[in-house]
This record gives structure tokens, C-alpha cells and sequence, in this order.
């Protein structure tokens, strides 16, 4: 192969890295700020998991407030209900719809950006094999001083 088209394809692979590097920066950053939104919704979730433990054969009458509604959970109670309605007064931060959105978006940006990870990683290898082989082609073609 010519040093021409070993340069060529030097060329064309460093396009390719820098379309790549740049596809891994957005799917990087989408994973990163995914993985944040979902870290609140797990820390919601394990409150509202709490709080409706506590309002199932609770020792002591309990009250949250929503929305300017009180949700008053009686002494011992047995109702699911009413302890989800608690849980949901008590910690308003928790939307399980969101959770299962972020958790799936969460596996969806993982694959892009271990996709991308190994192209690069390939891409990398494979240009300085390129550079490597166009400098000793352009040496032996006495295109550069040695």
C-alpha cells in the first residue's frame, strides 16, 4: 500500500476516533446525569418504603401533610390504603413511574456508553498501528529524514 493511502487511512480513522470520542462525551454525560436523578428517586423510594412500614400496626398516631391536606394514620392501623396514602403525604418526592423510566434509561445510556468506550479503545489501537505503518512507510520511501 502506498504511503498516500496509509496516510488516507490514518485520516480517515482519526475522523472516525474523533466522531466516537465525541458520541462517548454525550451518552457519558446523559449516563451521569440518569444515574443522579435515579439516585434520588432510589434514596425517595426507601423513604417512602419507610414511612409506609411505619404507618402498618403503628404504635402511635401519625400526620402528614400535602398539599395543604392532612393524612392522619389512626393507632394501629391495618389498612394498606391509608399507608399508602401516608407514605405518599410523607414523602412527595418519590414517583415509582419515574423510577422504572430512569431505571430503564439508566441500562439503555450503560450500553451506548460501553459501546462507545470499546470503539474508541479499538479505534485508538488500531490508529497508531496506522501511524506506526505510515511513518515507516514514509522513511522507506525516503519521504522523511530518518
Amino acid at each position: 500500500m502506498s504511503t498516500a493511502a496509509q496516510l488516507g487511512n490514518l485520516l480517515n480513522t482519526q475522523a472516525d476516533l474523533n466522531y466516537y470520542t465525541t458520541q462517548l462525551n454525550y451518552w457519558s454525560a446523559k449516563y451521569e446525569a440518569n444515574t443522579q436523578k435515579l439516585q434520588q428517586q432510589t434514596k425517595a423510594e426507601q423513604k417512602w418504603e419507610n414511612a409506609y412500614d411505619s404507618a402498618i400496626d403503628n404504635t402511635k398516631e401519625l400526620k402528614a401533610n400535602c398539599n395543604g391536606k392532612t393524612v392522619v394514620v389512626a393507632e394501629n392501623n391495618t389498612s394498606e390504603k391509608i399507608a399508602d396514602q401516608y407514605a405518599h403525604a410523607k414523602v412527595t418526592a418519590y414517583d415509582q413511574e419515574l423510577s422504572l423510566e430512569l431505571a430503564e434509561l439508566d441500562i439503555e445510556y450503560d450500553t451506548m456508553k460501553t459501546m462507545y468506550e470499546a470503539l474508541v479503545t479499538e479505534l485508538q489501537a488500531q490508529k497508531e498501528a496506522e501511524k506506526q505503518s505510515t511513518a515507516t512507510s514514509a522513511q522507506d520511501n525516503h519521504l522523511l529524514s530518518q
